[in-house]
Parts: structure tokens; sequence; C-alpha cells
């Protein structure tokens, strides 16, 4: 069983919870899956519609619903200024992403999308030495770097700054990369990125989801592999799309 990430970027407090839920219930109703069995930050609610009501009461402005396969979540960094929203699904390999993304894209302040398989994108970015040893995975023969921090705060944790499944939050964006991703117009200006050059790039296939937003696929399946050739494609497409911060 697959689990994939689809991750959605937007202007620092722009994407409304309500937007957010609503256009969840829509997807929901089209796929005919059930509204039941979901919980609200841990606590379980009827329907959608209730978690809306208890979520609005509460004044929350992010939230994390869970069930029937599905995990949604909206958070907020008022210091890189930007939303997310990520859709996390277990189920088949064959799962329509572009159902999930298409809603979302027509946003003004929409910047970017990727997917991701789960499990690679966290330990890519997995720095804690207790994250690999409460799973019992081996560690020793990853790089480490101190984190910086003064004593007593300062601790030894993984250097994730080479793995070509990084994930980076920069101001208005995230630096990563992913097999199927989308652009929008603001990412060309935050990243100085060459659209042109993105767009005429022969081994991506590049379709277009609106007037504004670019479409690019790098291959089939979601990247899994540190290695070899996956590892080429993610350090060009990475190369493709953040050229000053990969120049620097």
């Amino acid at each position: 069983m697959a689990e994939e990430t689809l991750t959605l970027v937007f202007g620092f407090n722009t994407l409304e919870v309500a937007v957010a839920l609503h256009r969840i219930d829509a997807i929901l109703s089209a796929s005919k899956v059930g509204k039941n069995g979901f919980m609200v930050d841990g606590s379980p609610v009827r329907d959608l519609t209730e978690a809306l009501a208890r979520l609005e009461k509460k004044g929350r402005t992010t939230f994390n619903i869970a069930g029937q396969g599905y995990e949604f979540d909206l958070g907020r960094v008022k210091n890189n200024g930007v939303d997310f929203f990520l859709i996390d699904h277990k189920g088949e390999h064959d799962f329509l992403w572009d159902d999930w993304a298409t809603p979302f894209l027509g946003d003004r302040f929409f910047v970017m999308a990727w997917l991701a398989d789960s499990e690679y994108e966290f330990w890519q970015n997995a720095k804690d030495l207790l994250q690999y040893r409460s799973r019992n995975r081996p560690f020793d023969h990853l790089p480490k770097k101190s984190n910086g921090l003064p004593y007593p705060l300062e601790q030894t944790i993984i250097d994730t700054s080479r793995n070509p499944g990084r994930r980076v939050i920069r101001q208005g964006f995230h630096e990563v990369v992913g097999a199927v991703m989308w652009l929008g117009e603001p990412f060309w200006r935050l990243t100085g990125a060459d659209r042109e050059a993105v767009e005429h790039a022969d081994w991506l296939q590049i379709t277009y989801s609106t007037a504004n937003v670019v479409r690019i696929q790098a291959a089939e399946e979601c990247f899994t592999s540190q290695e070899g050739s996956s590892k080429n494609l993610q350090e060009r497409l990475r190369s493709l799309l953040f050229p000053g911060i990969v120049a620097a």
C-alpha cells in the first residue's frame, strides 16, 4: 500500500480554514468517500461540517484532520511568509492526485505544490537521532553535524544538507523537488527560476493545469531513492528550479 503526500504552498495567511474544508468536502463527495470517521486534532466529529463549526468556534487558523485513510494538515509559518496544506493518503498507487491539486491551483496566492513518497521524504529530512533510535534505524554511516545551538542546547544531528530529497523552507516557498510538481505564478519571482527554460526542458513532461500554473512531471512514480539515476534526476531538477540557491 502506497503512502504519498501532496503539499501545497500559499502566501502567508491566505488559505482560510473554511475554504480548505469546503474543498476537501467537495472532493470527498465526488470520490464517494464517506464523511464520517474523521478526527479533528485527535477528537472525533460526525462530519466535516461539525469539524468546521468546532474550528471556527475556537478561532482556529490551522487544523489537523484524519480519517478514511487521509490526513489533512493546514499550517502557517509567519517568519517564512507561507501557508502549507498537506494531504496524506494511504492507498492505491494510481490515486488521482490531480483531482486534489486542481481545486487549489486557481488561488491568487498559490505558489507551488509537489507530490512525495511519505516515507522517503520523512527520512530524507529526519535530523534528530532519536527519530532513528526509536525506529531501530541505523545512522552510524550518515553524516552528522552540530545543531549550532549554544550549551546546553547544542547536540549532534544528522546532516541532511546534501540529500537529494531534502526540503528547506525559504522565504515564501519551499526548496524541494518532486516527481510531479505544480508551479504557480509567484514561484518564478520568488525562486529566480527561468520559466522558459523549465517549459522547454525536453526531459520533463510539461502541461498547464491553469493558464498560470505549470505542471511538470520528471518521473512516473514518486522518488524513493537517493542513489544512482534517481539521485541525478532529483539534483538536476533542483538545479533547474532553484538556480540561485544551488549556486550559493
